[in-house]
Order: C-alpha cells, then structure tokens, then sequence
C-alpha cells in the first residue's frame, strides 16, 4: 500500500496570514474576537477559542473591541458597522479577495458578473461593492443573456478556472467588449492541479478539511470526477470499511486544514490497516510527483 500527499495540500498564504494576525492582536492585549469563524477548520477554531479569541455572531454584536476580519472578507455594510461600534478593525483579509473587492468596485459604472457561490462570505462581500446591475452567477450556470456595450467578469478566488472560461464563451458572443479580470488565487489552481495528478493514478481520494469550506469542497468534486473519493473533516470519521481494499491511496487538503490534521489522517490509514507508518512526521509523508509512481 502507498499513500502520497498531493502537492500544495493544507494551509494557504491568506489563511497563516490571518491566524498569525488573530494572534498577534490578542498578545497586544485588550479583548478580540472575529468576525464569524475565522477559517472554515473546527481544531483551529477551538484553539483561538481556548486562547481567548471569541467569535461575533454580526458586526451589530461587537463593540469597543478589536475585530479580526476573516480571509474571506466581508460587505461593505458590515464593516460600516463594524466601525459605529468604534471597533478596531484587524483586516485579515485575503490579499487576492481584497483586490477582487477592488476591481469590482472600481468598474461599478457597467455591469458586473460574478462567478461564485452566492451564499459564500467572499461573494457576498464583492457583491456588496458592486452597483445594481451588478450579478452573481453560480459555476455552470447561464447568465441572463442580453446585449451588453460593456461587461466585466470577476471570479470568487476558489473557483476552477475551467468554469471561468466557460462563462465567458457563454457571453462573449453577447458583448461588444468584455473584460474579464482572472481573480481565481494561484495557489488555489495550483493545489487543483496537483490533487487532481494523484486522483487520476490513485484507487481511493481522501480529502480533508471543513465541510463548510467552499475549496475543500471543490478538491472532493475534482477527485471524485477520477477516482472515489471521500470527504473527512477529521480522522476520526476514517473507517477501515471506507478504505476498502484501496492499495494507492491519495491525500488531498483544503486551504484552511492545519497539517495536525493531514497527519491524524495519515496515521490513521496504516492504523486501521495494521501496518507501520512508514512517515515519523508530518514533514515525511511523501508528496505525490507524477514520476513517482
């Protein structure tokens, strides 16, 4: 039995980004709580948690204390209120979310269609620097086709850049000019990439990370279109009958799943199966290349 690791799996610049801001705001002193779950990954949730760090229901909740703002972003709105509240806000918000909300604030004078899921914190914040003619369009889905003399298309960060490209196939025949801004995260294509190599040589895909995270979500879809594959959000719902008689084994890993996780994950496998580990740490756990199989 092999068990690789696909490449890029596990914590993303943004998300180390805002755990270490999170931080750093509460060893500042004075009391600090986030805006919603900081990342979708319930282990690092529960430590902020333990270490002091609470959680606003809304930006109404807070007040007088220092607000720590998720990778995802928030609405425009939001922070309005976050600010009459006389909140310090700690913006840990993604750099390439920050500069979505950018492009399609600065293009607000025409049309704007946003691929993404509508009930996602990051859409919703872009959507919210938009103007009235502004649209979200879900991945696969047809856009309410009209004639449009100008249209520009912005992308929530996780989408697959397959899903970009068709939409634009779909209304560029409609437009006399189209501009299209690639605001999907590299790092966010490139961990895509690399999970779906394994997928394609592996008997069964183990994926980990929240059940509410949108890319997490994404890299069980990918995997499944290849191979089975199997969503966990800890090891704890491994089971010996879900490995089956699976003999390449891969694993893949969300943007907010700590490596503690991947590695309970790892162990887990060759527990059930009853054989030794052959990785003492997480740094060993082979990384999958295509060559190396």
């Amino acid at each position: 039995m092999k068990v690789w690791l696909a490449e890029n799996s596990g914590f993303c610049f943004g998300v180390r980004r805002a755990i270490r801001m999170a931080r750093e705001a509460k060893d500042s002193g004075g009391e600090v709580s986030t805006l919603g779950e900081l990342i979708h990954n319930p282990r690092i949730v529960s430590e902020l948690s333990a270490e002091g760090i609470s959680i606003a229901p809304s930006p109404e909740a807070v007040k007088n204390k220092k607000v720590v703002i998720r990778s995802h972003g928030i609405s425009k709105q939001a922070r309005l209120a976050l600010e009459a509240n006389e909140n310090e806000i700690i913006d840990a918000t993604c750099p390439y979310v920050q500069r979505a909300q950018k492009l399609v604030a600065s293009n607000s004078e025409n049309p704007i269609l946003i691929l993404g899921d509508p009930e996602h914190p990051e859409v919703q914040g872009m959507l919210s620097w938009g103007n009235s003619l502004t649209r979200v369009v879900r991945p696969g889905e047809d856009p309410e086709l009209q004639t449009w003399t100008r249209l520009s298309i912005v992308s929530q960060t996780t989408q697959k850049l397959r899903s970009l490209q068709n939409l634009v196939s779909t209304v560029l025949p409609h437009c006399q000019e189209l501009v299209v801004f690639n605001t999907i995260c590299a790092a966010t294509s490139m961990r895509q990439e690399a999970t779906v190599a394994l997928a394609k040589i592996a008997d069964l895909m183990i994926v980990i990370g929240g059940k509410n995270s949108s890319n997490t979500k994404m890299l069980h879809e990918l995997c499944s279109a290849q191979t089975r594959s199997i969503h966990l959000e800890s090891a704890a719902e491994l089971t010996l009958e879900s490995l089956g008689d699976a003999q390449k084994i891969g694993l893949a890993a969300g943007a907010s799943t700590p490596e503690e996780d991947i590695w309970e994950v790892y162990q887990n496998i060759y527990k059930l199966k009853g054989k030794p580990a052959p990785a003492q740490s997480p740094q060993e756990i082979p990384t999958y290349k295509e060559e190396s199989c």
